[in-house]
């Protein structure tokens, strides 16, 4: 994350159904269209999705109820790193 950046640059979402992820990206593309989206519908692929991306994420939306577990996971161990992402 740019801390000297005010819009995020590069996001991820993560939510189990398809249509949310959608609906979530175009909202995030509508305000703010230089941003990168990577999309995850899973605890697993929302760490693949990390690792693929080679640096943490200016902003995350994560949903809480994943099929295989907690997005509470996923923000926790974002906030653990200290890497700055916004997570909602």
């Amino acid at each position: 994350p740019d801390p000297t950046s005010p819009l995020p640059r590069s996001a991820l979402v993560v939510d189990d159904l398809p249509s949310a992820r959608r609906w979530l990206r175009a909202a995030l593309l509508d305000a703010f269209p230089e941003v990168s989206i990577a999309e995850a519908g899973s605890l697993a692929d929302a760490r693949a999705a990390l690792v693929a991306l080679g640096k943490a994420p200016d902003l995350a939306l994560i949903d809480l109820g994943l099929p295989d577990g907690s997005g509470l996971r996923l923000i926790e161990a974002l906030q653990r790193d200290g890497v700055g992402t916004l997570c909602i």
